[in-house]
């Protein structure tokens, strides 16, 4: 059964401006009306509350871009429902949108996405689609994954469909297809001496233009759940070891972004040997000052130009431990 969240009045009040302003009455995404003054009112017919629009069972967070207000019987009929679910006698699914999660009307997303079709054959369309190409003025960032993945000796044979399997995850996680791959063989001496090599690979995930603090830590996010699923890889598959850089490239311009961003990120070198072993996850000093880990690492100084995050969605850790 779904554990219902409880916030106090004030936190509540805050989402509902954010969401609907000053109005006092408002209808949910499912159509209900509901009225600022019922909150978590049962007994009105215009109670409401506050849900996560990604269940915190699939690793929703408790933070202001992943909560929605919605009238009380909206609320229960979605309960923990992934990706799709009804309410108020609507069919509705949970989409990811680059870096969060939106609840999407089946039937009406549809219609949107044919809506936003631009026929190019047209010349009002074609010239429209044009003039609304404004420049972005001001810096724009580009985020980046380095990811260093070691397999345990003796998998050499396993590898390639491993690595090819673990760049898959990371094309659905981070929501882009731009990952490319470095695959080295690292030899050692064991405690025998007997010479032997593990194979690695070096993932590295573009994720483009990063435009606002909330889209940083939307991006950091996906970096944490990545660092939450290391302990099931390496425990359950022949993984040894993961390591997880998340960083961004600040340029004056987006022009100037598509120009370098490709090479500059891929031609970026991690000296991972000079990383803790222990810090499966370490961020750079851009997506720091972006995202809560300013206050989180608050006294916390860098190392080799990267500061240790080992930050993990506990809900989805235990759910992972239970599958190992």
């Amino acid at each position: 059964m779904k554990k219902r969240m409880e916030l106090n009045k004030e936190t509540a009040s805050r989402l509902w401006g954010q969401q609907f302003g000053k109005r006092q009455k408002a209808i949910d995404f499912s159509g209900r009306e509901i009225a600022k003054a019922a909150y978590n009112d049962r007994n009105s017919a215009y109670g409401w509350n506050v849900d996560h629009i990604l269940p915190q069972s699939k690793g929703g967070k408790t933070a202001d871009y992943n909560l929605i207000c919605c009238h009380i019987l909206t609320n229960d009929e979605k309960a923990d429902k992934f990706p799709c679910f009804k309410a108020n006698e609507k069919t509705f699914e949970i989409q990811r949108r680059q870096n969060h999660y939106e609840i999407a009307a089946r039937d009406a997303e549809e219609n949107e996405e044919s809506d936003e079709t631009v026929n190019f054959f047209d010349a009002a369309q074609g010239l429209k689609c044009w003039k609304q190409c404004k420049i972005h003025k001001g810096k724009a960032f580009a985020g980046y994954v380095k990811i260093r993945v070691e397999t345990a000796k003796g998998t050499d044979i396993k590898s390639d469909s491993l690595f090819e399997r673990y760049g898959m995850f990371l094309s659905e996680l981070f929501g882009t297809e731009s990952i490319f791959v470095e695959n080295t063989c690292a030899g050692y001496l064991n405690s025998y001496f007997m010479y032997g090599s593990t194979q690695t690979c070096i993932f590295t995930v573009i994720v483009g233009n990063i435009p606002t603090k909330r889209d940083t830590q939307n991006f950091l996010d996906d970096c944490v759940v990545l660092n939450t699923y290391n302990d099931y890889f390496i425990r359950k598959h022949d993984f040894k070891c993961i390591q997880i850089v998340c960083g961004m490239e600040c340029y004056n311009s987006c022009y100037e972004m598509s120009l370098k961003c490709k090479k500059d990120i891929l031609d970026k070198e991690v000296q991972f040997s000079s990383l803790n072993t222990s810090d499966a996850l370490v961020i750079d000093e851009l997506v720091r000052m972006n995202t809560d880990a300013e206050k989180e690492l608050k006294g916390i100084l860098p190392q080799n130009g990267f500061y240790p995050y080992n930050s993990m969605f506990t809900k989805l850790k235990e759910n992972l431990a239970k599958r190992i």
